[in-house]
């Protein structure tokens, strides 16, 4: 007895589907590995704002130092860490009673453009030592 479904006329009848199988696969590959970069990016950019408030609060708190020199600590640690992508980010340094803030504001590079807009923000303070150390 002869078998209705043998190799030869599975291979013949269904030839295009393994085509068109592996090609729906690569596509939820390839965007599903977009979305991992994209937040692997986005966790990369929210370090890098928070090291730079960090670093620009402390270094404006320094006794002797104007509140500019914290925002340019700020900018420097920002283009260290995101080169171009620094520009989109806003940074605001204010004297709070006894205290130095840092306040950064900006979105994350997109490179998937069906997702939103991260927006990421870091505020760091630090006590300034021109106010605390008064003798």
């Amino acid at each position: 007895m002869r078998s209705i479904s043998s190799a030869a006329e599975v291979g013949r009848d269904e030839g295009g589907a393994t085509v068109v199988e592996f090609l729906g696969v690569m596509v939820l590959a390839v965007v599903g590995l977009m979305v991992l970069i994209q937040a692997s990016l986005w966790v990369w950019t929210r370090n890098v704002v928070v090291n730079a408030a960090d670093e620009g609060a402390r270094v404006a708190a320094e006794a002797g130092r104007p509140l500019g020199v914290g925002t340019d600590r700020t900018h420097s640690v920002l283009h260290d860490g995101l080169a171009g992508g620094a520009d989109r980010f806003a940074v605001m340094t204010e004297q709070d009673g006894d205290s130095v803030v840092v306040a950064v504001r900006g979105e994350a590079v997109r490179i998937v453009p069906f997702l939103p807009a991260f927006e990421v923000t870091a505020r760091a303070r630090a006590y300034d030592e021109d106010e605390v150390l008064v003798p």
